[in-house]
């Protein structure tokens, strides 16, 4: 069963990544803060979950997934927003689903595609 875990905001992310081991089995998701009504202001994002859900459903024992807000439209589309300029995140698009500690990552559509996520989930560290 895969572990859920959910941090709003650039501060509070770095902070609670702290807590997992390096061989530990991590993954983020990175999205757009979730409005009043449950769902990311994102519609990339909205039009994601169910696919990453599904994605989600085989993943091995004890994995983890982060879910992190990045925050609201105008923080995310700041060019200097700190998500973006972070040599660990580097994020150009949400959603971007990322295994931690590796380059290997889905991006926007790409997410769209559960045979990807499959493949992410999967992958063997090189």
């Amino acid at each position: 069963m895969v572990v859920r875990h959910h941090v709003e905001g650039y501060e509070n992310f770095f902070k609670f990544m702290e807590n997992f081991k390096p061989n530990e089995s991590v993954y983020v998701l990175y999205s757009g803060k979730k409005l009043p009504n449950g769902k990311s202001w994102c519609p990339d994002c909205v039009e994601a979950e169910p696919f990453i859900e599904k994605g989600f459903k085989t993943a091995p024992e004890s994995t983890h997934l982060v879910e992190v807000e990045v925050g609201d439209r105008p923080y995310w589309k700041d060019l200097n927003c700190p998500f973006r300029i972070n040599p660990a995140t580097k994020l150009k698009l949400l959603p971007t689903l990322a295994r931690w500690g590796t380059q290997k990552r889905l991006e926007g559509d790409q997410c769209l595609k559960v045979d990807l996520i499959d493949m992410l989930l999967t992958d063997e560290d090189d």
